[in-house]
């Protein structure tokens, strides 16, 4: 789904010089790796863009959806309006987040606090190298961001990536491709939708869901995951706030509404739900894909639950 074909400008030092300029001037982050062995997104100290991209343990989406924000305060009669964010930019992004970032651009394409921070936002990508428990695919989904970074090559990936480009000296301007990684041949397993339908019966989803510990910690580095709960508090001198923050779909509480019903009581029923959303898509975007083969969820579950595995048993079951 990504063009095959973008505009591509080439680099001399001093215009890439004055590209790195210009990002860094931005309250800039890009994915680094700690000293506990963990890669995320700091700041950048300075004025030196990364090399490769880096998957970072909690995703780009944080950026634009944090984990809590503040939507509104009322106070005397009168409501507050949102806070405008500062322009910032993040540096280093691998295509996953990429996709992810197209697919969450389509989920809050008319929420106004999302939409504030990704148009005050500078999304630059660069080569990654695919890690073991990565399963990436360049055709599965349209990228947003702004900048593709190659050494001394950029690709426009927006039109604020492509005026930045020229305001900053690049030429040559020329369709070339992007280099992306190659796709892995198993990508996903083979899973229809109408297997996914017949499986409700199945026994792995009671046998998987057995050690699921409800932790959440899948949904919070998957950076597709978007759901989310509103919280309101009232303080002693009448303020009331509205927040958002990250919710789970397996959390026990994730389904249930008022009177008490649960609309997918158990661990089971959740992750039937939680398959379903990643490899089949959610309201409008139903048939949308929504994993983009990162791999994070299985590599921080503590206790190796694995969708892959799960629709790998359930396509080779052949329940039709």
């Amino acid at each position: 789904m990504i063009e095959s074909l973008l505009p591509s400008y080439r680099l001399t030092q001093s215009s890439l010089d004055t590209l790195a300029d210009a990002i860094t001037k931005l309250s800039a982050f890009a994915p680094q790796v700690d000293a506990d062995g963990f890669c995320r997104l700091q700041p950048l100290s300075a004025r030196v863009l990364p090399g490769q991209a880096l998957s970072s343990f909690v995703p780009l989406k944080k950026m634009f959806l944090p984990p809590r924000e503040k939507l509104w305060s009322f106070q005397s009669g009168q409501f507050s309006e949102l806070e405008q964010p500062e322009p910032f930019a993040v540096v280093g992004v691998p295509l996953c987040d990429l996709q992810a970032l197209w697919y969450l651009d389509q989920v809050f394409a008319e929420d106004l606090p999302y939409q504030k921070r990704r148009a005050r936002s500078l999304v630059v990508a660069m080569p990654c190298e695919p890690m073991p428990e990565c399963s990436c695919d360049p055709e599965l989904m349209p990228v947003a961001g702004d900048l593709f970074l190659e050494q001394q090559r950029a690709w426009a990936l927006s039109p604020a990536g492509d005026a930045l480009l020229r305001a900053c000296g690049a030429g040559g301007a020329a369709d070339k491709p992007l280099p992306w990684p190659t796709a892995s041949p198993e990508r996903r397993p083979l899973l229809t939708e109408e297997q996914f339908r017949n499986s409700a019966d199945a026994a792995i989803w009671a046998e998987a869901a057995q050690g699921c510990l409800s932790c959440g910690a899948c949904s919070v580095v998957c950076p597709t995951c978007y759901c989310f709960d509103l919280l309101d508090e009232t303080a002693t001198d009448g303020t009331v706030t509205r927040s958002r923050c990250w919710d789970n779909c397996f959390f026990a509480e994730h389904a249930k509404v008022a009177g008490g019903h649960d609309f997918r009581p158990g661990r089971a029923n959740r992750l039937r739900f939680r398959l379903e959303h990643k490899f089949f898509g959610f309201g409008a975007l139903h048939g949308q894909n929504a994993c983009v083969g990162c791999g994070r969820c299985r590599k921080v579950c503590p206790v190796d639950i694995d969708l892959d595995q799960i629709a790998a048993k359930l396509g080779g079951e052949g329940l039709s």
